[in-house]
């Protein structure tokens, strides 16, 4: 009796040592995946802002067509889709451009084709629209989509929103224009502290197109 009851208390250390060295090895695999469920949450709803914005902006780009302030009523529109837990400020640049058949921009490259708006807290842009004016942390960099119709003769520049194409549909159709946001996620835990990851933050590029609504 005595000596199972010295083997009882003999085994329990060891019982309660083996549970101790588990948890030590199953709680840091258990805290990784706690930390990068938490992250992976914020940087796809990040990604779905960034998507969702873009194509709401398109579709804003798209009704105020060729008319004035066009692209301030569309950064507008991306600032008001971008909402917590995305910050706003985060957003890099805005590029508004024309979009070919298959999405892309005509020019082949974004900066050659398109209106850039770059982030700059310092020096904000008054914007007016439709009646309304609003300052907006966005500098305009590039201007190669400006508002307005194209030119008459030639058809270039400008933005076509007429059916029946610019300026008489043997020179240029109605335009399909897209939005493009830059946005940089900065990390919310510290999961890069246990996995290989991009130092700091990495960038969300995201771009939606629509064609313009037509004027008749």
């Amino acid at each position: 009796m005595i000596r199972l009851f010295r083997r009882s208390m003999i085994g329990r250390p060891r019982r309660s040592g083996q549970a101790l060295v588990e948890f030590a090895l199953v709680f840091p695999i258990f805290l990784i995946l706690l930390l990068a469920t938490i992250e992976f949450s914020f940087a796809f709803n990040a990604v779905l802002s960034a998507n969702y914005a873009t194509r709401d902006a398109s579709l804003v780009g798209a009704e105020a067509g060729s008319n004035n302030g066009a692209d301030c009523v569309i950064i507008a529109k991306v600032l008001d889709d971008m909402t917590p837990p995305v910050d706003a400020s985060r957003i890099s640049q805005i590029i508004i451009y024309r979009a070919n058949s298959s999405g892309g921009p005509v020019s082949g490259s974004y900066s050659g084709s398109g209106n850039v708006w770059t982030h700059n807290v310092v020096s904000t842009t008054d914007c007016s629209a439709y009646g309304e004016s609003a300052n907006l942390p966005f500098k305009l960099t590039t201007t190669n989509y400006p508002e307005g119709l194209p030119n008459l003769s030639t058809g270039a520049g400008g933005r076509c929103d007429y059916i029946n194409g610019c300026p008489n549909n043997s020179v240029r159709t109605r335009d399909t224009i897209g939005v493009q946001v830059s946005y940089t996620y900065v990390w919310h835990t510290p999961l890069s502290n246990f996995v290989p990851l991009p130092a700091g933050s990495f960038t969300v590029v995201r771009a939606n197109e629509m064609r313009m609504e037509p004027i008749l």
